[in-house]
């Protein structure tokens, strides 16, 4: 199952591993390069949970 990971500061799916041992010795580290962020915390979200819902402007009538 692919998951796709967004920075907690600007909300883009932009993180890349900033070391390359993280996760061996080091936990992983990420860096966004949309904005300055580096870290190891990101927000994680299943693909299917992005699509967007159906307008349901036409309920009520």
């Amino acid at each position: 199952m692919v998951r796709i990971k967004f920075c907690p500061r600007c909300k883009k799916p932009t993180l890349k591993n900033a070391m390359n041992v993280s996760g061996w010795l080091a936990p992983n580290i990420f860096e966004c390069t949309s904005c300055d962020y580096v870290g190891a915390l990101y927000i994680e979200i299943d693909p299917k949970d992005l699509e967007l819902p159906q307008n349901s402007d036409n309920k009520d009538q």
